[in-house]
């Protein structure tokens, strides 16, 4: 594992999965109590059915006797053991219903922390290998997780590291005149931070490639926010708004690239550009 990211780390993410392992061993056990719980109210459920018919014997053998001996207060003790049967029996019934009910939520929840348990282990994995991509990417499973929020430090820093390292390689397809796959670095690079330090470079080197490919509505629009960003080297500065007033003028827009190449030409003279833009504005501006 790189020298970045300490021991302490992983130690963390231990801790981490051992509480994963006690919820979902926790559920275990109560998943094994409901089911006990069931089985003995389905043996008082079975039980009671025996009585029942126990019950209905003996009731057919004390209604022949009520008959034989015309008794109305045997008949009514009968008929309301009978109701108090019927009672609890759709009462134990309700109560299986119950539980079989919180025996398949507690299934639903026991898979859910084994998945949990699964991509821990994989994010773990990632973070040992360093591979800070495919962490990032696994975090989003994980992120539904309560206790995800203590990832969330590491995440943010995976992001940004990440960030720069796709915002470099773009920089290397720049130089190496790839700028359809440089374009696509620096967009990959933006998806992982939005707000970098070096965001003006990075716009600045988007703008340029989308000049290269010949986007020109893209350009301009890149360029302009690229030209909102402070630059540490003038000569990015001066590039920068010496493509924007070329794509304006690619894009027919005469009177915005005409402008443009004033400002660059009277602002950067000695930039290698300035005759070029000079001599482009006065074609532009006419006689």
């Amino acid at each position: 594992m790189p020298s970045d990211h300490p021991d302490m780390l992983i130690e963390e993410l231990a801790r981490l999965r051992e509480e994963v392992v006690n919820t979902r061993n926790v559920s275990i056990k109560a998943d094994n109590l409901i089911k006990n719980l069931s089985n003995e109210v389905k043996g008082i459920n079975q039980r009671q059915t025996q009585r029942d018919r126990k019950a209905l014997i003996n009731s057919m053998t004390a209604y022949i006797l009520f008959v034989a001996l015309i008794s109305v207060g045997s008949y009514f003790t009968i008929e309301a053991r009978t109701n108090t049967r019927k009672a609890d029996k759709t009462l134990f019934e309700r109560q299986e219903a119950t539980f079989k009910r919180e025996i398949a939520e507690l299934k639903a929840e026991l898979s859910r922390w084994h998945q949990i348990e699964r991509e821990l282990l994989e994010f773990e994995r990632l973070v040992r290998s360093g591979n800070k991509e495919q962490a990032v990417a696994k975090f989003s499973a994980l992120r539904r997780v309560r206790f995800s929020g203590l990832l969330e430090d590491l995440i943010v820093r995976f992001r940004a590291e990440v960030a720069r390292e796709k915002y470099e390689q773009g920089l290397e397809f720049y130089k190496q005149g790839s700028f359809d796959k440089a374009d696509e670095a620096f967009l990959k690079s933006l998806e992982y931070k939005e707000d970098p330090p070096y965001m003006g470079n990075l716009l600045y080197h988007q703008g340029m490639c989308a000049v290269r490919l010949k986007d020109f509505p893209r350009a301009s629009d890149i360029l302009r926010q690229a030209l909102g960003f402070k630059h540490s080297d003038w000569r990015t500065r001066a590039d920068a708004m010496y493509h924007l007033a070329y794509a304006h003028d690619r894009m027919g827009e005469k009177r915005t690239a005409r402008d443009l190449y004033y400002g660059f030409y009277s602002r950067f003279d000695t930039h290698h550009m300035a005759s070029l833009a000079k001599r482009r504005y006065k074609q532009l501006k006419g006689p």
